[in-house]
């Protein structure tokens, strides 16, 4: 069985039993983890627990040089995630004390997530709120279904958005997009998403499987380290330029230019045949 038959199999039904914990499924299909949370019948939410294996597998997938990239996904059909589990709130959400640990959790999650050197992919279908949101924000690029939901509705809890969180959605829409889903509460549709830069495509139902599968595909079958510099440099501009950015960003040029990837590219373009790149079989450091 080819790997895209094997995806596409493991993307249209939920995850085995066996992968899931704490309502979270961790799988790997060839050289592409997938990430879904799996809970199903409650939108799937996260709880604190969840939070916790999310950051738990993107730092093992941070030093895994076989993946190439990672897929976040919902279960059931009707969210991508629908916030935090609020009915665990009382007991490990309700003091300051409680909500500094909770707020570090989510924190080290995303920034997890953010910190994987291989394209990050979030497959929206329905829901995407509160938590929710936030996970998919910290995703590389967003596919998203036209029944998809977003919205920021903390404002009916009480809770703060972390700084983490925050800067997350503002890299992607900007403060004034995201206070309006903040002040606001309401949830847009996938054109309004689309619009203001949330999600980077919109499609129907019947279509984000097969159009993940072309991305992942393209992902796999380009030079690796024009993908990771890529991810690295974007990202750096996101922030202010640090003495390690520079330097990281001297170690790219010399690990791109003086690698293999270039010739076999600059060969195949001439010719006319497609390229066979041997960054495939390895990874350049980013970090």
């Amino acid at each position: 069985m080819s790997l895209e038959q094997e995806l596409a199999d493991a993307l249209s039904v939920d995850p085995p039993p066996e992968s899931v914990v704490d309502h979270v499924g961790v799988e790997r299909v060839g050289s592409v983890a997938m990430l879904t949370l799996a809970r199903p019948e409650q939108l799937n939410v996260l709880s604190l627990a969840g939070w916790r294996r999310v950051a738990d597998a993107a730092d093992q997938w941070r030093h895994d040089e076989t993946l190439r990239a990672v897929v976040l996904r919902g279960a059931g059909g009707r969210a991508f995630g629908a916030g935090a589990d609020i009915k665990e709130f009382p007991s490990v959400r309700m003091t300051a004390s409680q909500a500094v640990h909770y707020n570090e959790s989510v924190a080290r999650a995303l920034e997890a997530v953010a910190a994987v050197p291989v394209p990050v992919v979030a497959a929206i279908d329905g829901l995407a709120v509160g938590g929710g949101l936030e996970l998919s924000a910290a995703a590389d690029v967003r596919l998203a279904t036209d029944r998809s939901r977003f919205g920021l509705p903390i404002g009916r809890l009480g809770v703060t958005l972390g700084y983490t969180e925050a800067s997350a959605l503002t890299r992607l829409i900007g403060p004034s997009a995201l206070k309006y889903l903040l002040f606001s509460g309401e949830l847009i549709d996938a054109a309004h998403a689309a619009s203001i830069g949330l999600v980077q495509r919109v499609v129907a139902a019947d279509q984000l499987v097969p159009h993940l599968l072309r991305f992942l595909d393209s992902v796999t079958r380009a030079s690796l380290p024009t993908l990771l510099a890529g991810k690295a440099v974007a990202d750096m501009t996101t922030r202010p330029l640090t003495a390690h950015d520079t330097e990281v960003l001297s170690r790219i040029a010399v690990e791109v230019y003086s690698g293999p990837d270039l010739a076999e590219g600059v060969a195949a373009f001439l010719d006319g045949h497609s390229p066979q790149f041997p960054s495939q079989q390895h990874r350049i450091p980013v970090s």
